[in-house]
């Protein structure tokens, strides 16, 4: 038979108690620490692996993007620096940055070479425009007055002149997107990834190319190029070249279309 003294009973309950006490602090700590990767979760917003994407807009086009700390849900990057976002359609978009925050634009991305058209990288927006505090005036000397030199005129195209052109604008309800097509090299506009009906500029006119059920835009410009290449030649040789396709592409933008850039129905 055992006995226990009131001093072994006391080292007993030490014992007992001590055992608790570092299960207690063992679980705070575990809390904590659970506490701490959670608020860290929140607060980083990048993807450590880079995601290997597909561009619809372009049969076969992939392309790398990773999500770069601070910026919105759903908004990446592409490697070489430039925001993009996916539209409801799976179409990839160039984004452009608005104070620190990046905003849509109409730049389909495989259209444009972001960096001829001023947008700016992730990596390039200056430290000042995610800062809110504002920049201590300096008192600057007085300068000399330089010579005003006569701003220079941005030319303005006949196309733009042109109602039966322009009337583009007001077609939203069938149009949503505009390109060149690659020969013959004229304006291309439509709705969507199944359209009802393309548009195409002949030079003196909108002439229409209405799609089957089913018929993606290569495909229906395919059927229709014979015809398209024989109206366009009728009106003379194309004059779509630079300064034409960027002036065309800002109007894109004014009138809310997708830039798709050039358009290749043979190989799409």
């Amino acid at each position: 038979m055992t006995f226990l003294t009131k001093n072994s009973t006391n080292m007993a309950e030490r014992s007992v108690g001590g055992v608790c006490r570092r299960r207690r602090v063992g679980l705070g700590l575990v809390l904590v620490a659970l506490a701490l990767l959670s608020i860290r979760d929140r607060n980083t917003a990048y993807a450590a692996e880079p995601l290997l994407v597909a561009q619809p807009a372009y049969a076969g086009m992939r392309f790398y993007v990773y999500e770069p700390q601070g910026v919105p849900k759903n908004w990446y990057a592409t490697f070489d620096g430039y925001p993009v976002w996916k539209n409801a359609e799976g179409i990839w978009h160039y984004g452009s940055y608005s104070g620190s925050m990046p905003i849509p634009t109409n730049y389909v991305v495989g259209s444009v070479v972001p960096s001829l058209v001023g947008l700016v990288p992730v990596a390039a927006v200056p430290a000042s425009m995610t800062s809110m505090v504002p920049t201590p005036v300096l008192a600057v000397a007085p300068q000399p007055v330089m010579p005003v030199f006569p701003v220079p005129v941005v030319p303005v195209m006949s196309w733009q002149l042109n109602p039966r052109f322009m009337v583009l604008g007001l077609w939203k309800g069938n149009v949503d997107r505009i390109g060149l097509l690659h020969k013959p090299t004229v304006p291309v506009a439509w709705k969507g990834t199944l359209p009802q009906v393309i548009y195409a500029w002949t030079g003196s006119t909108w002439y229409q190319m209405v799609a089957e059920e089913g018929e993606r835009p290569g495909d229906v410009l395919r059927h229709n190029l014979y015809t398209l290449t024989r109206l366009v030649n009728q009106n003379g040789p194309s004059l779509w070249y630079e300064p034409n396709v960027s002036l065309l592409v800002s109007q894109a933008g004014q009138w809310g279309f997708f830039w798709m850039g050039e358009i290749s129905p043979v190989v799409q």
